[in-house]
C-alpha cells in the first residue's frame, strides 16, 4: 500500500460533490450492512443532509482523485443526540467508494477527522459500527477508539439480525465553566486546508 496522498487530496466538501457522495452512500445501502437502510435515497436527501450539517458547523471532508477532483470517499461529524447538553459529543461517519478501498484512505480520513475534532473543541467522538464489520472496528481501535458498548440484534438486514458496537475517543478539551451552554467551533469550509490549523480566525 503506497501513500494515498500520491493519488488523492483531502478538501472540504461542496455541493458539487453531492452526486459522488450519493453514489457512495447508495452503494453502501444496497451492498453492505454498514447502513441500516434498505432503499437508495434521492439526491435531495443528501443535499439536505449536507446543507444541514454545514449550517450547524459540522465538518464534511472528501478524498478526491488528483487527476479528476472527483470525490471517492468522505467523512463527517454529526449530532450524536439532539439534546443541547450533548453538543460536545459528535458521531463520526466515514465511507469509501468500493473501487478505492484498501488504499489507506480510511486511516488518512480518520486521522484528519480526529485532528479536526480537537481543533473544533469537541470532547467525545463516537463511532457506531456494525459488529460484523470487523475491518472498521479494527481501524478505529488502531487509532485509539475504545469500545464502550454493544447493542445486540439492533438491526435486521439481508435475512439476519445485526449488532451495533459503539466506540469512543475522548479529547482533552477545556470548557469555559462560565458558559451555561458550551459550543464547538464551526468548521471553516471556505478556508480549510488539509493537515493545517485553520481555526485561528473562526
Amino acid at each position: 500500500m503506497g501513500n494515498p496522498l500520491e493519488l488523492y487530496h483531502i478538501r472540504a466538501a461542496t455541493e458539487s460533490d453531492i452526486p459522488q457522495i450519493l453514489e457512495i452512500y447508495n452503494e453502501r445501502i444496497l451492498n453492505s450492512t454498514c447502513l441500516f437502510m434498505y432503499d437508495p435515497v434521492p439526491i435531495e436527501n443528501r443535499l439536505t443532509w449536507f446543507r444541514e450539517l454545514k449550517a450547524k458547523g459540522y465538518p464534511v471532508i472528501v478524498a478526491a482523485e488528483k487527476e479528476t477532483n472527483k470525490a471517492i470517499a468522505y467523512a463527517c461529524f454529526g449530532s450524536f443526540r439532539p439534546h443541547t447538553a450533548f453538543i460536545l459529543t459528535t458521531e463520526i461517519s466515514l465511507y469509501i467508494h468500493q473501487a478505492h478501498q484498501r488504499k489507506g484512505l480510511g486511516s488518512l480520513l480518520l486521522t484528519e477527522m480526529m485532528r479536526i475534532g480537537r481543533e473544533l473543541k469537541f470532547r467525545n467522538l463516537i463511532a457506531g459500527i456494525t459488529a460484523e464489520n470487523e475491518g472498521s472496528v479494527l481501524l478505529f481501535a488502531k487509532f485509539g477508539f475504545k469500545q464502550v458498548g454493544q447493542i445486540h440484534d439492533s438491526g435486521y438486514k439481508f435475512g439476519r439480525f445485526l449488532d451495533i458496537v459503539f466506540l469512543e475517543y475522548l479529547i482533552d478539551t477545556e470548557v469555559d465553566k462560565h458558559q451555561t451552554i458550551p459550543a464547538f467551533k464551526p468548521f471553516p469550509f471556505d478556508s480549510y486546508v488539509f493537515g493545517e490549523t485553520t481555526l485561528d480566525s473562526v
